[in-house]
């Protein structure tokens, strides 16, 4: 019998907990948005600071590492030197700003995790990044 791994409730739970104290620790910060999502890019866990700018963009960072098997960052990268657009995919849920990053559980792409908001996507990706840790993989 196949058995895929896969992300839990708890882990996506974890993760934005992770993701908000990392965030906590460096107050004055413009508000962020965090989200948690399986293999294919469904959403498991989301959290939304109040006064969050732009609400979406943690949604979809999250859904384009998961369903292009990479970090954001690396696939806005992969399209500049390509010199392709967004547009190419026809898939309007795609974005290619850091702040997304993909997780990998041996080998194969279980989710993703994106976070929306700061000003520099690096610094959304950081705090990514503690949530990507949280999942104890």
């Amino acid at each position: 019998m196949y058995n895929k791994a896969m992300l839990s409730l708890d882990q996506a739970q974890a993760a934005i907990a992770a993701m908000i104290d990392d965030f906590n620790k460096a107050p004055g910060r413009r508000k962020i948005d965090m989200a948690v999502v399986d293999d294919a890019g469904n959403l498991l866990a989301y959290a939304r600071m109040d006064r969050c700018l732009r609400p979406t963009f943690a949604m979809r960072k999250a859904y384009t590492s998961a369903v292009r098997g990479m970090d954001t960052a690396a696939f806005a990268e992969q399209l500049k030197t390509q010199g392709r657009s967004l547009e190419s995919f026809g898939d309007p849920q795609l974005i290619a700003l850091a702040g997304g990053v993909v997780v990998m559980y041996e080998g194969a792409v279980v989710g993703a995790i994106g976070v929306g908001g700061l000003p520099s996507g690096l610094d959304d990706e950081a705090i990514a990044k503690v949530g990507v840790q949280a999942l104890n993989l």
